[in-house]
């Protein structure tokens, strides 16, 4: 009976009824959108924390490009080239400074040589550059100024099989070369190169110079040790010549020759394979096996990688484990370089093994063409192995073969999501100069700002929301209870108890915030998602840097947000109006059953 005279009562006042259904509605629909918006907000940066890296690569800038002038023999002529100075080393440490809040790193990737004679590290029928270290003297005395024909004494190196009793050899960068002489017999490191056009040089081929008896290595701090090595790539070999200083040193020469080209793997120590740019990037991918673990991290596990094409050269497989002998660390140029490194220490001699231990194979990955792949430097060498930094238990600061300044290849750092303009901030503030900082966040700070503007548009819905419910709640109670003051006076002078009075009161209010807030919330949750739809639907991103994305239209990047609405935020939406309309609801009942009937039906109160 009381929910029939509820209901007796809405209909006599239809305009209101309807009203208050369709602005609780309304009012519901925001509260749903509302919060629908924020839950997704809330879950896409979850999802997109756990996606998304922001790593900066570090670069030494030049201090300046000087002009150097490189003799041509052929041209006659000086062919003029820049070439970058650098002054100082800048150090990895001014990177590390208060509120840097870094993930991982700053870190400065070197790689190690490891002698590996019985792995093959090339493909059958591959073409390389010859070397060769050889006894020899000219056919007549004559200047290498231009092609000189020379005979072959003695094959002290050569990886390919050299049988020609001559050669054609011409200092081809010297613009002052001296006299050779029948007559003597010299030690030279020369390399065969595409011919210069020379009508004298018809076959073999011709052999120029290679860079000398020469050594890099520095300290600890990238600082070069001095040494007294001549330089020279050619030398009289005179009776007793092996046992000089110098002709040890060529035979160190010979024998890194030996260990170094094609008979070495170039080894990446690293404390997070994703600071290395290219496995940050998707350009390589784990094929076999698994990555590195924190564990492996942390406790300097000896565990390794090796690319695809190594493993398929020497028929290795995950689990299998690899001896690597680790010689000496170079600084400056990268993995890919490796084979053509032959580095002597400071006294001319041959770098020790510093660190020589078992590495098990836990993956085996591949790289595929694009992102940072595109450039030779940013690539991984065939026979490039990578270990975790810690499983080197032995310091290399006494084998460090070559060192240079820090380039996007080998220095990196992570720093939380969203923290680009802070640590800009605080860079700034070091006033250090020289260094250029590339970001990389594979769009995340693209996504940020459109879910920026997504929570501006939720709070803006929520608040509104908030406050429409409360006014309408208010205003319908308002009209509905205390309005009603006189009839429901009337109701308790015939007999209506205070309980019945109210029930009456509450059913009819219940019932209409009950069905505009379950309409209100269904029609919220479908909002929102179309909400975020609209407010996404810009995003586009380069795919090299990017991940989290989904291949659109006509080839088109979209972002890939979650964009449907929560269901529990638009029934506790929905909830929270129906209760929120007992409560004031109740109030107000309360206030006008405390109302003495008759005072009330006489027109006066106290």
């Amino acid at each position: 009976m009381i929910i029939r005279k509820s209901l007796l009562k809405l209909r006599r006042t239809p305009v209101r009824t309807v009203l208050f259904f369709l602005l609780v509605a309304f009012a519901s629909a925001l509260l749903s959108t509302g919060g629908g918006l924020w839950q997704m907000c809330q879950e896409n940066m979850a999802r997109f924390e756990g996606i998304f890296q922001t790593i900066a690569t570090v670069e030494q800038k030049p201090q300046r490009y000087v002009r150097e002038e490189i003799w041509q023999a052929d041209q006659g002529e000086y062919k003029v080239v820049s070439r970058a100075e650098y002054g100082d080393m800048i150090p990895l440490s001014v990177l590390s400074f208060e509120g840097a809040d870094y993930i991982s790193g700053p870190e400065r990737r070197g790689w190690y040589a490891a002698y590996l004679p019985e792995y093959e590290m090339m493909d059958a029928g591959t073409g390389i550059t010859s070397n060769l270290v050889v006894e020899a003297s000219p056919v007549e005395d004559a200047v290498p100024a231009g092609p000189i024909k020379m005979e072959v004494k003695n094959i002290l190196y050569s990886y390919y099989p050299y049988n020609a009793p001559l050669f054609y050899y011409c200092d081809h960068f010297n613009a002052s070369p001296e006299m050779l002489y029948a007559d003597k017999t010299y030690i030279m490191w020369i390399y065969d190169f595409l011919p210069h056009g020379w009508p004298e040089v018809t076959d073999p081929q011709e052999y120029l110079p290679q860079e000398g008896i020469v050594s890099t290595q520095t300290g600890p701090e990238g600082a070069f040790l001095p040494n007294d090595l001549s330089g020279s790539s050619i030398a009289e070999v005179t009776p007793g010549f092996y046992e000089t200083e110098e002709g040890q040193q060529w035979k160190a020469l010979v024998r890194e020759l030996e260990m170094g080209i094609w008979r070495s793997s170039p080894v990446t120590v690293t404390d997070n394979l994703d600071l290395i740019p290219i496995f940050y990037d998707g350009s390589v991918s784990i094929i076999e096996g698994r990555e590195f673990t924190r564990e492996d991290y942390s406790e300097g596990r000896r565990v390794c990688l090796i690319s695809r094409k190594f493993a398929k050269r020497n028929d290795l497989k995950t689990g299998d484990v690899l001896h690597l002998p680790l010689r000496y660390g170079d600084y400056r140029e990268p993995g890919t370089e490796a084979v053509w490194n032959v580095k002597l220490t400071a006294e001319g001699k041959n770098f020790p093994v510093f660190e020589e231990a078992d590495w098990e194979i836990c993956g085996i990955y591949d790289m595929l063409p694009g992102g940072f792949a595109k450039s030779s430097s940013y690539r991984l060498d065939d026979n490039e192995i990578i270990i975790p930094r810690a499983s080197i238990k032995n310091s290399d600061s006494e084998n460090i073969a070559d060192w240079g300044p820090m380039k996007g290849w080998n220095t990196s750092f992570e720093i939380p999501n969203g923290t680009i303009s802070r640590w800009k901030e605080l860079w700034e503030k070091q006033g250090i100069e020289g260094l250029e900082i590339t970001f990389y966040d594979k769009g995340y700070s693209v996504l940020e700002d459109g879910i920026r503007r997504m929570k501006k548009m939720a709070l803006i819905l929520l608040v509104a929301g908030v406050v429409s419910v409360f006014c309408v709640l208010l205003f319908f109670c308002h009209m509905f209870i205390t309005k009603q003051s006189v009839a429901t006076a009337v109701e308790r002078s015939l007999g209506m108890t205070k309980r019945q009075c109210a029930g009456s009161l509450l059913t009819g209010i219940v019932l209409l915030a009950l069905c505009g807030g379950i309409l209100g919330s269904i029609g919220g949750y479908y909002c929102a998602g179309k909400a975020a739809g609209q407010l996404t639907q810009v995003e586009r991103f380069d795919r090299n840097f990017s991940t989290g994305m989904i291949q659109g239209q006509n080839g088109e990047e979209k972002t890939d947000y979650i964009l449907e609405g929560n269901w529990r935020v638009s029934a506790a939406a929905g909830t929270a109006v129906v209760v929120l309309a007992v409560g004031i609801a109740s109030v107000m009942i309360g206030a006008s059953l405390r109302r003495e009937p008759l005072v009330l039906l006489s027109g006066r109160e106290e």
